[in-house]
């Protein structure tokens, strides 16, 4: 057989493989990670509350998604029960499907570093009812989201860390930790994703501590947001009372 009329069909298969990878509506370019927090309250009671739960985010240069993946509370009985009351409230309210929303930050500008300031848009993904609900700066000023990308893209402002204490260092991790009287923030920082690793504030005289961890699950993975091109368009005005 002549091996000459086999090589050009294979370089040809490879080709036509490429193309369609770049056709694809599913750009397989971003990285994915699970966060998963625990904070704990100490009330007026004594009745200590912890919850917990987890998110999973997947960001590329341009766009971040965040999705929720579960919420746990544990407290004593009477404090779950007041709680409770709080969610039935919730529930009526025309805003509540946006509790468990997906979502979606995307860049307005397409140059640059990921890890940079940027304007941004930030939207609220419905799956189920194939919605994307766009939120202007002021309704993330409402809703005390912060309007900064680059807070949304590594968990912390980067800039957090320079005025902290850099307590160890290898060749993937840094330790900072920032003390006063009243708290103090240890952050594990991953310096070649531009992420934190660990973050934990600890305040010991009012009983509260926040921690959350990191951990990068896959890379290369389909990017959901070009999913939402077909979705309906709303204003999250359209939504107010």
């Amino acid at each position: 057989m002549d091996t000459r009329l086999i090589r050009p069909f294979k370089f040809k298969m490879k080709f036509l493989a490429l193309s369609f990878s770049l056709l694809s509506p599913w750009v397989w370019s971003a990285d994915e990670y699970r966060i998963d927090y625990q904070i704990e309250r100490l009330d007026a009671n004594g009745v200590t509350t912890i919850q917990k739960y987890s998110e999973k985010m997947i960001r590329d240069a341009q766009n971040i998604w965040i999705e929720h993946l579960n919420t746990q509370v544990h407290a004593d009985k009477a404090h779950t029960y007041s709680n409770a009351q709080v969610s039935t409230k919730t529930e009526t309210h025309q805003h509540a499907s946006f509790d468990s929303a997906i979502q979606w930050m995307q860049r307005k500008d397409v140059a640059g570093q990921a890890n940079v300031e940027s304007s941004f848009q930030r939207f609220y993904i419905l799956p189920d009812e194939k919605m994307r609900v766009q939120l202007q700066d002021v309704d993330q000023e409402m809703l005390g989201m912060k309007n900064c990308w680059r807070c949304e893209y590594s968990l912390i402002h980067p800039d957090i860390l320079k005025r902290a204490q850099l307590i160890q260092r290898d060749l993937k991790l840094a330790h900072y930790q920032i003390r006063s009287a009243e708290q103090t923030l240890n952050i594990i920082w991953n310096e070649q994703d531009q992420l934190v690793q660990k973050y934990e504030l600890l305040k010991p005289t009012s009983g509260y501590a926040k921690t959350f961890i990191v951990r990068k699950i896959d890379q290369h993975v389909a990017t959901p947001w070009t999913q939402t091109d077909k979705y309906s368009e709303r204003d999250y005005a359209d939504f107010s009372d």
